[in-house]
């Protein structure tokens, strides 16, 4: 169920780490089903991620400077390969490679840094032969002999969705069978790891006649940990939605979260393209805060367990803008609706205090509209810097307010997005634009 902590942490850091690290060819586990590599070679490769210099305490350290309060590993991605030794018959790194539980010293170092623990567990397992009958329809000879060739497996349950399976008795027993698994690995996760603050699932690749029973699932884990937060890739039975590498137009209902990778993809490929700058992250990260969101920003290790130094060198670099601008970020609510400024913002509880993103330099004055209360103050925060600001126009016979025009000084900017601090006298007073009729014949 939600849990007030999430709403107020606002930042946290996805990690993407397996297997996949090791082939280094992007996009996670999804070459398997894509032709590119083979199941049996994929495996094979795997005994290679080495986890050498993996240092769970010193990647946690570095998400807490970057402001983080909660982080995210991927326990087990589409490929059925765990980070833990599992008991339930999947493949697993601690097997395949000899590296150990890679899970536990992560959380225990989430822990020790006072950050909440959140572990990513997906729903589709490309190893489980009962879970890929009901998709694709193929036989478990046929799947077995398709391990050893690169396959384009994608395209083969596409087309048999087609087909109506779900009288199917062989299949009906495959698919409990893959459901009971599922439910005792999730299982084995969160009592091995208790108590998880975050479950964080992905793609539910089910068929018609053979559906995830969401609602008993939620049940599970509340009866292992009642205040276990479950994201919307539990359908209807998750806690809060999930956008993933967009940023919504529109706030969505309730809480949310927006997952974004700091490039192209989500895991190591050696060769990462598409940076996303500092400023980019930031506008992105201020524009969940302003429709009162959380980010999770994403980072992906290689099979030695190293955070490449572009994706280090960005954290540090939010760590700088959150550091300095905490009073804006942690356990604020979603700030001016879309058409008030020109800029996102963001309130305190009480909302008696605005804070405003500025992340473009105004040519003389940034704006805000509809504010019928008095300002006490303006000022740059983190800066301390007093703003002037003039109100202008406006019907006060119509209790309408004008638009203040605000100040900003140059020397004041931050290199990234200025934060403005708005101090009213009394909670939010805003002129809506309803009820308001203007004769003008």
């Amino acid at each position: 169920m939600m849990q007030d902590w999430f709403e107020e942490a606002k930042l946290g850091i996805f990690v993407h780490w397996g297997a996949y690290a090791v082939g280094c060819r992007g996009g996670e586990s999804w070459p398997l089903v894509s032709g590119t590599v083979s199941y049996d070679d994929y495996l094979e490769e795997a005994k290679r991620f080495d986890a050498s210099e993996y240092d769970p305490a010193a990647w946690v350290d570095l998400f807490r400077r970057a402001g983080a309060r909660y982080a995210v590993l991927t326990t087990k991605h589409h490929d059925g390969v765990t980070l833990f030794p599992t008991r339930h018959g999947s493949p697993s790194l601690p097997e395949l490679a000899g590296v150990g539980d890679l899970v536990e010293p992560f959380v225990d170092a989430l822990r020790d840094a006072g950050l909440r623990v959140g572990l990513y567990y997906s729903h589709t397992d490309w190893y489980s032969l009962d879970h890929l009958e009901v998709i694709t329809g193929l036989s478990r000879d046929e799947l077995r002999e398709m391990r050893k060739r690169p396959v384009t497996l994608s395209k083969i349950w596409q087309a048999d969705q087609a087909n109506d399976r779900s009288g199917d008795e062989h299949l009906r027993k495959a698919w409990d069978r893959f459901l009971a698994f599922h439910e005792a690995q999730l299982v084995e996760i969160l009592e091995r790891y208790h108590p998880v603050d975050l479950i964080w699932f992905d793609v539910m690749l089910d068929r018609k006649g053979y559906t995830f029973p969401v609602h008993h699932l939620r049940e599970v884990i509340h009866g292992i940990n009642p205040n276990t937060v479950i994201n919307s890739r539990l359908g209807e039975a998750g806690d809060y939605e999930t956008p993933e590498q967009f940023v919504p137009v529109r706030r969505p209902d309730g809480p949310w979260e927006l997952c974004m990778t700091v490039h192209n993809t989500w895991s190591y490929t050696g060769k990462e393209e598409g940076y996303k700058s500092a400023y980019q992250l930031l506008t992105m990260f201020c524009e969940c805060l302003g429709m009162g969101g959380n980010m999770l920003l994403n980072v992906g290790p290689d099979a030695h367990g190293r955070l490449p130094p572009q994706q280090t060198a960005l954290l540090e670099a939010i760590g700088r803008w959150t550091s300095k601008h905490a009073e804006a970020i942690y356990g604020t609510v979603a700030g001016l609706p879309l058409g008030y400024a020109y800029h996102f913002s963001s309130m305190n509880k009480a909302k008696d205090v605005i804070y405003l993103y500025v992340a473009h330099v105004p040519k003389e004055t940034t704006s805000i509209k509809g504010i019928r209360n008095n300002l006490e103050r303006v000022t740059v925060l983190g800066d301390g810097a007093a703003c002037s600001w003039q109100r202008v126009g406006g019907a006060p016979w119509l209790n309408v307010p004008g638009t203040l025009f605000i100040e900003v000084p140059k020397a004041s900017l931050d290199p990234d997005v200025t934060v403005l601090k708005i101090e009213l006298d009394g909670p939010l007073d805003l002129y809506s634009g309803e009820g308001v009729e203007i004769d003008i014949n």
